[in-house]
Protein backbone atom coordinates (compact mmCIF):
# COMPACT_ATOMS: atom_id res chain seq x y z
CA UNK A 1 0.00 0.00 0.00
CA UNK A 2 2.37 2.88 0.58
CA UNK A 3 4.76 1.76 -2.32
CA UNK A 4 1.28 2.43 -4.34
CA UNK A 5 0.73 5.48 -2.37
CA UNK A 6 4.24 6.40 -3.48
CA UNK A 7 3.49 6.38 -7.05
CA UNK A 8 0.92 7.74 -7.19
CA UNK A 9 1.59 10.54 -5.29
CA UNK A 10 4.30 11.25 -8.14
CA UNK A 11 2.02 10.86 -10.79
CA UNK A 12 -0.30 13.66 -8.77
CA UNK A 13 3.10 15.61 -8.35
CA UNK A 14 4.13 15.49 -12.01
CA UNK A 15 0.85 16.25 -13.17
CA UNK A 16 0.76 19.63 -10.68
CA UNK A 17 4.24 20.75 -12.62
CA UNK A 18 2.55 23.20 -14.45
CA UNK A 19 0.82 24.70 -10.80
CA UNK A 20 4.63 24.34 -9.71
CA UNK A 21 6.07 26.31 -12.03
CA UNK A 22 3.13 29.41 -11.87
CA UNK A 23 3.83 29.47 -8.05
CA UNK A 24 7.92 29.67 -9.37
CA UNK A 25 7.22 32.38 -11.41
CA UNK A 26 4.80 34.55 -9.11
CA UNK A 27 2.27 34.10 -11.25
CA UNK A 28 -0.39 31.77 -8.22
CA UNK A 29 -0.94 35.72 -6.92
CA UNK A 30 -3.84 35.81 -9.38
CA UNK A 31 -5.33 33.01 -7.90
CA UNK A 32 -5.31 34.73 -4.50
CA UNK A 33 -7.60 37.03 -5.97
CA UNK A 34 -9.91 34.73 -6.88
CA UNK A 35 -9.31 32.44 -3.58
CA UNK A 36 -11.89 34.34 -2.00
CA UNK A 37 -14.57 34.49 -3.97
CA UNK A 38 -14.17 30.35 -4.54
CA UNK A 39 -14.17 30.29 -0.53
CA UNK A 40 -17.10 32.59 -0.04
CA UNK A 41 -19.25 30.01 -2.21
CA UNK A 42 -17.79 26.94 -0.31
CA UNK A 43 -18.04 27.86 2.92
CA UNK A 44 -22.04 28.80 2.46
CA UNK A 45 -21.86 24.90 1.97
CA UNK A 46 -19.67 23.98 5.01
CA UNK A 47 -21.66 26.30 7.38
CA UNK A 48 -25.11 24.68 6.20
CA UNK A 49 -23.45 20.91 6.65
CA UNK A 50 -21.48 21.92 10.30
CA UNK A 51 -24.05 23.93 11.27
CA UNK A 52 -25.11 22.10 14.58
CA UNK A 53 -21.15 21.15 15.36
CA UNK A 54 -20.31 24.97 15.06
CA UNK A 55 -23.20 25.85 17.46
CA UNK A 56 -22.32 23.30 20.20
CA UNK A 57 -18.41 24.48 19.65
CA UNK A 58 -19.34 28.23 20.53
CA UNK A 59 -22.26 27.40 22.51
CA UNK A 60 -20.32 28.70 25.61
CA UNK A 61 -18.32 31.72 24.44
CA UNK A 62 -19.59 34.11 27.17
CA UNK A 63 -18.38 32.09 29.85
CA UNK A 64 -14.74 33.36 28.78
CA UNK A 65 -15.53 37.18 28.79
CA UNK A 66 -13.75 39.14 31.28
CA UNK A 67 -15.83 41.34 34.09
CA UNK A 68 -16.72 44.65 33.24
CA UNK A 69 -16.47 44.57 29.72
CA UNK A 70 -17.44 42.65 26.28
CA UNK A 71 -16.42 39.95 25.21
CA UNK A 72 -13.19 40.36 22.81
CA UNK A 73 -13.02 37.87 20.20
CA UNK A 74 -10.28 37.49 17.92
CA UNK A 75 -10.66 35.22 14.31
CA UNK A 76 -7.31 34.42 12.64
CA UNK A 77 -7.64 33.61 8.88
CA UNK A 78 -11.51 35.06 9.10
CA UNK A 79 -11.97 34.56 5.32
CA UNK A 80 -15.31 35.55 4.91
CA UNK A 81 -16.41 35.99 8.16
CA UNK A 82 -18.74 32.88 8.24
CA UNK A 83 -18.64 32.24 12.24
CA UNK A 84 -19.91 35.83 12.83
CA UNK A 85 -23.60 33.95 13.67
CA UNK A 86 -22.17 32.01 16.07
CA UNK A 87 -21.23 35.01 18.21
CA UNK A 88 -22.64 36.28 20.94
CA UNK A 89 -24.50 39.11 20.46
CA UNK A 90 -22.46 42.71 21.41
CA UNK A 91 -19.39 40.98 21.37
CA UNK A 92 -16.58 43.27 19.96
CA UNK A 93 -14.64 40.76 17.29
CA UNK A 94 -11.10 41.76 15.95
CA UNK A 95 -10.44 40.04 12.10
CA UNK A 96 -6.88 38.98 10.90
CA UNK A 97 -6.04 37.08 7.63
CA UNK A 98 -3.19 37.34 5.28
CA UNK A 99 -5.10 37.49 2.51
CA UNK A 100 -6.70 41.44 1.98
CA UNK A 101 -8.56 40.45 -1.21
CA UNK A 102 -11.08 38.58 1.46
CA UNK A 103 -12.47 42.06 2.57
CA UNK A 104 -15.23 42.50 0.21
CA UNK A 105 -16.79 39.24 1.21
CA UNK A 106 -15.76 39.88 5.07
CA UNK A 107 -17.55 43.34 5.00
CA UNK A 108 -20.80 41.81 3.65
CA UNK A 109 -20.88 39.34 6.14
CA UNK A 110 -20.62 42.48 9.03
CA UNK A 111 -23.60 43.57 7.10
CA UNK A 112 -25.42 40.72 7.75
CA UNK A 113 -24.47 40.31 11.71
CA UNK A 114 -24.90 44.11 13.12
CA UNK A 115 -25.87 42.76 16.32
CA UNK A 116 -21.58 42.24 16.50
CA UNK A 117 -19.37 45.44 16.93
CA UNK A 118 -16.08 45.07 14.41
CA UNK A 119 -12.92 46.49 15.50
CA UNK A 120 -10.49 46.18 12.60
CA UNK A 121 -9.38 43.94 10.10
CA UNK A 122 -5.32 43.41 10.37
CA UNK A 123 -4.14 42.11 7.47
CA UNK A 124 -1.55 39.52 8.95
CA UNK A 125 0.05 35.94 9.16
CA UNK A 126 -1.04 34.09 12.39
CA UNK A 127 2.69 33.36 13.49
CA UNK A 128 2.96 37.58 13.29
CA UNK A 129 0.18 39.46 15.03
CA UNK A 130 2.32 42.14 16.28
CA UNK A 131 -0.47 45.00 15.73
CA UNK A 132 -2.30 42.73 18.40
CA UNK A 133 -1.55 43.85 21.81
CA UNK A 134 -0.30 41.15 24.30
CA UNK A 135 -3.36 39.70 26.68
CA UNK A 136 -5.60 41.84 25.18
CA UNK A 137 -8.46 39.16 24.02
CA UNK A 138 -10.57 37.13 25.95
CA UNK A 139 -11.32 34.53 23.02
CA UNK A 140 -9.14 33.31 20.02
CA UNK A 141 -11.29 31.46 16.69
CA UNK A 142 -9.60 29.40 14.37
CA UNK A 143 -11.22 27.36 12.16
CA UNK A 144 -10.04 25.55 8.88
CA UNK A 145 -6.77 27.57 9.31
CA UNK A 146 -4.04 25.85 11.02
CA UNK A 147 -3.84 23.68 8.11
CA UNK A 148 -2.75 26.19 5.93
CA UNK A 149 -0.26 28.24 8.27
CA UNK A 150 3.46 27.63 7.59
CA UNK A 151 4.72 27.34 11.44
CA UNK A 152 1.92 26.17 13.60
CA UNK A 153 3.96 26.42 17.44
CA UNK A 154 4.94 29.44 16.17
CA UNK A 155 0.80 30.51 15.61
CA UNK A 156 -0.23 28.92 18.77
CA UNK A 157 2.56 30.83 20.91
CA UNK A 158 0.83 33.99 19.48
CA UNK A 159 -2.56 33.04 20.79
CA UNK A 160 -0.53 32.10 23.97
CA UNK A 161 0.79 35.98 24.07
CA UNK A 162 -2.49 37.45 22.72
CA UNK A 163 -4.86 36.05 25.09
CA UNK A 164 -5.43 37.27 28.70
CA UNK A 165 -5.22 34.79 31.39
CA UNK A 166 -8.18 33.06 31.94
CA UNK A 167 -8.63 33.75 28.34
CA UNK A 168 -9.89 30.40 25.63
CA UNK A 169 -8.52 29.48 22.24
CA UNK A 170 -11.14 27.97 20.03
CA UNK A 171 -10.77 25.27 16.90
CA UNK A 172 -12.66 23.38 14.05
CA UNK A 173 -9.91 21.66 12.04
CA UNK A 174 -9.42 18.79 9.16
CA UNK A 175 -6.69 16.66 10.00
CA UNK A 176 -5.30 13.90 8.66
CA UNK A 177 -7.53 10.71 8.74
CA UNK A 178 -6.53 7.53 10.42
CA UNK A 179 -3.73 5.55 8.37
CA UNK A 180 -5.60 2.29 8.28
CA UNK A 181 -8.42 4.00 6.25
CA UNK A 182 -8.86 5.00 2.20
CA UNK A 183 -9.49 8.43 3.39
CA UNK A 184 -5.49 8.49 4.87
CA UNK A 185 -4.68 6.95 1.09
CA UNK A 186 -6.22 9.77 -1.08
CA UNK A 187 -5.31 12.27 1.42
CA UNK A 188 -1.63 11.68 0.64
CA UNK A 189 -2.31 10.98 -3.31
CA UNK A 190 -4.12 14.09 -3.62
CA UNK A 191 -2.26 16.86 -1.36
CA UNK A 192 -0.09 18.14 -4.04
CA UNK A 193 -2.85 19.39 -6.43
CA UNK A 194 -5.18 20.12 -3.07
CA UNK A 195 -2.59 22.25 -1.91
CA UNK A 196 -2.96 24.80 -4.71
CA UNK A 197 -6.59 24.43 -5.20
CA UNK A 198 -6.94 25.45 -1.18
CA UNK A 199 -4.08 28.12 -1.38
CA UNK A 200 -1.46 26.33 0.99
CA UNK A 201 -4.34 23.78 2.63
CA UNK A 202 -2.32 20.66 3.81
CA UNK A 203 -4.79 17.70 4.60
CA UNK A 204 -1.92 15.19 6.07
CA UNK A 205 -1.55 17.40 8.99
CA UNK A 206 -1.59 15.68 12.48
CA UNK A 207 -2.78 19.53 14.36
CA UNK A 208 -3.97 17.76 17.71
CA UNK A 209 -0.22 16.74 18.75
CA UNK A 210 0.55 20.79 18.70
CA UNK A 211 -2.66 21.58 20.23
CA UNK A 212 -1.31 19.01 23.22
CA UNK A 213 1.96 20.45 23.56
CA UNK A 214 1.59 23.76 23.21
CA UNK A 215 1.38 24.40 26.72
CA UNK A 216 -2.48 25.55 27.98
CA UNK A 217 -3.79 24.80 31.01
CA UNK A 218 -6.63 22.22 29.81
CA UNK A 219 -7.22 20.97 26.25
CA UNK A 220 -11.20 19.91 25.43
CA UNK A 221 -10.28 17.95 21.97
CA UNK A 222 -12.96 15.32 19.85
CA UNK A 223 -12.32 13.63 16.95
CA UNK A 224 -15.43 14.05 14.93
CA UNK A 225 -16.62 12.81 11.28
CA UNK A 226 -17.63 15.42 9.08
CA UNK A 227 -20.16 15.20 6.80
CA UNK A 228 -18.13 16.53 4.03
CA UNK A 229 -16.21 15.18 0.94
CA UNK A 230 -13.97 11.94 2.42
CA UNK A 231 -10.20 14.42 1.91
CA UNK A 232 -11.79 16.50 4.62
CA UNK A 233 -14.36 14.18 6.51
CA UNK A 234 -11.93 13.73 9.69
CA UNK A 235 -12.01 16.88 12.35
CA UNK A 236 -11.17 17.86 15.35
CA UNK A 237 -13.16 20.60 17.10
CA UNK A 238 -12.65 21.90 20.98
CA UNK A 239 -11.28 24.35 23.10
CA UNK A 240 -8.19 25.21 25.03
CA UNK A 241 -8.50 27.74 28.53
CA UNK A 242 -5.65 29.83 29.44
CA UNK A 243 -4.43 29.08 32.64
CA UNK A 244 -5.50 32.34 34.91
CA UNK A 245 -3.17 34.46 36.52
CA UNK A 246 -2.44 33.71 40.23
CA UNK A 247 -1.40 37.46 40.96
CA UNK A 248 -3.02 40.39 38.86
CA UNK A 249 -0.12 41.54 36.77
CA UNK A 250 0.82 44.78 38.19
CA UNK A 251 0.85 42.97 41.22
CA UNK A 252 2.73 40.04 40.09
CA UNK A 253 5.61 42.00 38.37
CA UNK A 254 5.75 44.68 41.42
CA UNK A 255 6.19 41.64 43.65
CA UNK A 256 8.81 39.66 41.26
CA UNK A 257 10.80 43.01 40.69
CA UNK A 258 11.77 43.42 44.60
CA UNK A 259 11.98 39.75 45.40
CA UNK A 260 14.83 39.55 42.50
CA UNK A 261 15.87 42.70 44.28
CA UNK A 262 16.30 40.81 47.51
CA UNK A 263 17.50 37.75 45.72
CA UNK A 264 20.24 39.76 44.38
CA UNK A 265 21.39 41.04 47.39
CA UNK A 266 21.95 37.58 49.19
CA UNK A 267 23.66 36.77 46.16
CA UNK A 268 26.17 39.96 46.16
CA UNK A 269 28.82 37.56 48.35
CA UNK A 270 28.99 35.33 45.31
CA UNK A 271 28.87 37.98 43.06
CA UNK A 272 32.04 39.88 44.96
CA UNK A 273 33.61 35.99 44.83
CA UNK A 274 33.10 35.85 40.92
CA UNK A 275 35.20 39.35 40.11
CA UNK A 276 37.68 38.23 42.37
CA UNK A 277 38.41 34.81 41.09
CA UNK A 278 37.97 32.83 43.91
CA UNK A 279 34.97 31.39 42.05
CA UNK A 280 37.16 29.10 39.95
CA UNK A 281 37.28 27.11 43.02
CA UNK A 282 33.73 26.07 42.52
CA UNK A 283 34.59 25.01 39.06
CA UNK A 284 36.62 22.39 40.88
CA UNK A 285 33.40 21.24 42.82
CA UNK A 286 30.84 21.76 40.07
CA UNK A 287 31.31 18.31 38.33
CA UNK A 288 31.05 16.17 41.42
CA UNK A 289 27.31 18.26 41.98
CA UNK A 290 26.49 18.02 38.24
CA UNK A 291 27.98 14.10 38.47
CA UNK A 292 25.26 13.40 41.18
CA UNK A 293 22.27 15.20 40.19
CA UNK A 294 22.57 13.73 36.72
CA UNK A 295 21.97 10.13 37.93
CA UNK A 296 18.80 11.80 39.16
CA UNK A 297 17.75 13.70 36.36
CA UNK A 298 18.18 11.00 33.83
CA UNK A 299 16.21 8.72 35.85
CA UNK A 300 13.35 11.12 36.11
CA UNK A 301 14.18 11.67 32.10
CA UNK A 302 14.73 8.38 30.68
CA UNK A 303 11.46 7.92 28.89
CA UNK A 304 12.37 11.68 27.12
CA UNK A 305 15.58 11.51 26.24
CA UNK A 306 15.07 7.46 24.83
CA UNK A 307 12.56 8.91 22.97
CA UNK A 308 14.67 11.99 21.81
CA UNK A 309 17.79 9.91 19.87
CA UNK A 310 15.67 6.97 18.62
CA UNK A 311 16.46 8.36 15.35
CA UNK A 312 20.14 9.00 15.86
CA UNK A 313 21.24 6.43 14.06
CA UNK A 314 19.36 7.78 10.48
CA UNK A 315 21.81 10.48 9.90
CA UNK A 316 24.93 8.07 9.68
CA UNK A 317 26.99 8.59 6.13
CA UNK A 318 27.13 6.90 3.06
CA UNK A 319 29.46 4.43 4.74
CA UNK A 320 27.09 3.92 7.45
CA UNK A 321 28.99 5.25 10.21
CA UNK A 322 28.30 7.85 12.43
CA UNK A 323 30.79 10.53 14.17
CA UNK A 324 28.33 12.37 16.89
CA UNK A 325 29.51 15.40 18.68
CA UNK A 326 28.64 16.62 22.27
CA UNK A 327 28.41 20.31 23.15
CA UNK A 328 28.86 20.76 27.13
CA UNK A 329 29.42 16.82 27.38
CA UNK A 330 29.84 17.65 31.49
CA UNK A 331 29.87 14.16 33.00
CA UNK A 332 28.97 11.99 29.58
CA UNK A 333 24.88 11.54 30.90
CA UNK A 334 23.89 11.09 27.65
CA UNK A 335 26.14 7.83 26.17
CA UNK A 336 23.61 5.53 26.82
CA UNK A 337 21.33 6.66 24.69
CA UNK A 338 23.72 6.49 22.13
CA UNK A 339 24.08 3.69 18.87
CA UNK A 340 25.97 0.54 19.14
CA UNK A 341 29.33 1.18 17.20
CA UNK A 342 29.24 5.79 16.30
CA UNK A 343 32.54 7.85 17.45
CA UNK A 344 31.77 10.25 20.52
CA UNK A 345 33.53 13.40 20.42
CA UNK A 346 33.14 15.22 23.44
CA UNK A 347 33.61 19.03 23.97
CA UNK A 348 32.95 21.21 27.54
CA UNK A 349 34.46 24.07 28.46
CA UNK A 350 35.14 22.73 32.23
CA UNK A 351 38.48 20.73 32.14
CA UNK A 352 37.34 19.00 35.72
CA UNK A 353 34.58 17.23 34.20
CA UNK A 354 37.30 14.92 32.68
CA UNK A 355 37.55 12.56 35.72
CA UNK A 356 33.74 12.00 35.29
CA UNK A 357 33.50 11.76 31.61
CA UNK A 358 35.91 8.90 31.85
CA UNK A 359 33.87 6.95 34.32
CA UNK A 360 30.71 7.46 32.17
CA UNK A 361 33.29 6.38 29.02
CA UNK A 362 34.26 2.78 30.52
CA UNK A 363 30.72 2.45 31.44
CA UNK A 364 29.42 2.27 27.89
CA UNK A 365 31.74 0.35 25.87
CA UNK A 366 29.53 -0.13 22.84
CA UNK A 367 30.84 3.63 21.90
CA UNK A 368 33.67 4.70 20.52
CA UNK A 369 35.47 7.93 21.72
CA UNK A 370 37.63 10.69 20.33
CA UNK A 371 39.54 13.64 21.99
CA UNK A 372 37.90 15.25 24.49
CA UNK A 373 38.24 19.16 23.56
CA UNK A 374 38.44 21.33 26.27
CA UNK A 375 36.25 24.46 24.21
CA UNK A 376 33.49 26.84 24.98
CA UNK A 377 30.50 26.13 22.30
CA UNK A 378 31.03 29.33 20.94
CA UNK A 379 34.73 28.67 19.51
CA UNK A 380 35.00 24.98 18.53
CA UNK A 381 37.81 26.19 15.66
CA UNK A 382 39.52 22.81 16.18
CA UNK A 383 36.51 21.13 15.02
CA UNK A 384 36.84 20.77 11.05
CA UNK A 385 33.64 22.15 8.98
CA UNK A 386 31.48 19.93 8.17
CA UNK A 387 33.13 17.00 10.32
CA UNK A 388 30.39 15.37 11.95
CA UNK A 389 26.60 13.68 11.08
CA UNK A 390 25.53 14.78 14.68
CA UNK A 391 25.14 17.63 17.56
CA UNK A 392 23.93 16.87 20.64
CA UNK A 393 23.44 19.66 23.44
CA UNK A 394 21.52 19.10 26.56
CA UNK A 395 20.93 21.44 29.22
CA UNK A 396 23.68 23.44 27.74
CA UNK A 397 22.03 26.43 25.50
CA UNK A 398 21.07 27.86 29.35
CA UNK A 399 24.72 28.39 30.09
CA UNK A 400 26.50 29.37 26.96
CA UNK A 401 27.24 32.73 26.92
CA UNK A 402 25.91 33.55 23.24
CA UNK A 403 23.52 31.04 22.24
CA UNK A 404 23.81 32.38 18.86
CA UNK A 405 26.80 31.92 18.05
CA UNK A 406 26.95 28.48 19.17
CA UNK A 407 24.26 28.09 16.34
CA UNK A 408 26.35 28.96 13.69
CA UNK A 409 29.61 26.98 14.65
CA UNK A 410 27.12 23.69 15.06
CA UNK A 411 25.69 24.47 11.59
CA UNK A 412 29.83 25.25 10.76
CA UNK A 413 30.90 21.78 11.82
CA UNK A 414 27.68 19.44 10.94
CA UNK A 415 27.59 18.18 7.31
CA UNK A 416 25.17 18.86 4.81
CA UNK A 417 22.21 16.34 5.90
CA UNK A 418 23.62 15.94 9.47
CA UNK A 419 21.28 17.00 12.50
CA UNK A 420 21.69 18.88 15.56
CA UNK A 421 19.61 17.13 18.77
CA UNK A 422 18.87 19.12 21.80
CA UNK A 423 16.67 18.87 25.04
CA UNK A 424 16.56 22.49 26.91
CA UNK A 425 14.77 23.76 30.06
CA UNK A 426 13.68 27.15 28.71
CA UNK A 427 11.02 29.84 30.03
CA UNK A 428 7.42 29.37 31.73
CA UNK A 429 4.66 31.17 30.55
CA UNK A 430 4.51 34.69 31.81
CA UNK A 431 1.16 33.36 33.40
CA UNK A 432 2.71 30.40 35.94
CA UNK A 433 4.26 31.00 38.93
CA UNK A 434 6.80 28.48 37.66
CA UNK A 435 7.97 32.15 35.54
CA UNK A 436 7.98 34.41 39.06
CA UNK A 437 10.32 32.18 40.37
CA UNK A 438 11.97 31.47 37.76
CA UNK A 439 12.89 35.11 37.60
CA UNK A 440 13.35 35.96 41.46
CA UNK A 441 15.85 32.94 41.88
CA UNK A 442 17.83 33.08 38.67
CA UNK A 443 20.54 35.41 40.57
CA UNK A 444 21.41 32.26 43.01
CA UNK A 445 20.77 29.72 39.99
CA UNK A 446 23.33 31.24 37.94
CA UNK A 447 25.91 30.68 40.72
CA UNK A 448 24.62 27.16 41.82
CA UNK A 449 24.52 25.82 38.14
CA UNK A 450 27.55 27.69 36.98
CA UNK A 451 26.09 30.35 34.77
CA UNK A 452 22.80 28.67 34.19
CA UNK A 453 19.76 30.87 32.74
CA UNK A 454 16.10 29.53 33.61
CA UNK A 455 14.94 32.69 31.59
CA UNK A 456 15.85 32.25 28.26
CA UNK A 457 13.36 31.32 25.53
CA UNK A 458 15.70 29.36 23.39
CA UNK A 459 13.51 28.16 20.90
CA UNK A 460 13.23 31.41 19.47
CA UNK A 461 17.23 31.16 18.54
CA UNK A 462 16.64 27.53 17.46
CA UNK A 463 13.87 29.02 14.68
CA UNK A 464 16.01 31.80 13.40
CA UNK A 465 19.38 29.77 13.52
CA UNK A 466 18.55 29.01 9.59
CA UNK A 467 18.63 25.18 9.55
CA UNK A 468 16.78 23.35 6.73
CA UNK A 469 14.16 21.99 9.03
CA UNK A 470 12.89 22.07 12.75
CA UNK A 471 11.55 19.33 14.35
CA UNK A 472 10.49 20.74 18.00
CA UNK A 473 7.79 20.61 20.82
CA UNK A 474 7.80 22.00 24.38
CA UNK A 475 7.12 19.52 27.32
CA UNK A 476 6.92 19.69 30.79
CA UNK A 477 9.66 17.25 32.79
CA UNK A 478 8.42 15.00 34.80
CA UNK A 479 9.35 15.52 38.66
CA UNK A 480 12.52 17.76 38.01
CA UNK A 481 12.32 20.90 39.94
CA UNK A 482 9.80 23.74 39.16
CA UNK A 483 12.57 26.05 38.32
CA UNK A 484 13.37 23.75 34.93
CA UNK A 485 10.51 21.85 34.59
CA UNK A 486 9.44 23.58 30.86
CA UNK A 487 11.48 21.95 28.24
CA UNK A 488 11.99 22.28 24.44
CA UNK A 489 13.42 18.89 22.77
CA UNK A 490 13.84 17.92 19.45
CA UNK A 491 16.37 18.16 16.56
CA UNK A 492 17.12 20.36 13.70
CA UNK A 493 19.04 19.20 10.12
CA UNK A 494 21.43 20.98 8.16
Amino acid sequence: MAFLQACCTLVVNVLCLPLHLIQAAGLYEIYKRVFPMCLYRCSLLYNKKMYDKKKELFRNLSEFNKPGGPLTILEIGCGTGTNFEFYPPGCKVICTDPNPHFQKYLEKNMGENNQLSYEKFVVSSGEDMRSVESESVDVVVCTLVLCTVNNIPETLREVRRILRPGGAFFFMEHVVADPSTWSYFFQHVLQPFWYYFGDGCEVIRETWKYLEAAGFSELKLRHIEAPLVFLIKPHIVGYMPLERLWLPHRMKSCLMKLCRLLCLMLTLPLYLMEITGLFGMYKRLFPLLAYNITFSYNDKMHETKRDLFRNVGKFANSDGALCLLEVGCGSGANFKFYPCGCTVVCTDPNPHFEKYLRMSMDANTHLTYGTFLVVSGEDMAEVEDESVDVVVCTLVLCSVANVQRVLREVRRILRTGGAFYFLEHVVSDPSTCTYFLQHVFEPLWYYLGDGCMTTRATWKDLEAAGFSELHLKHVEAPEVTRMIRPHIMGYSIK
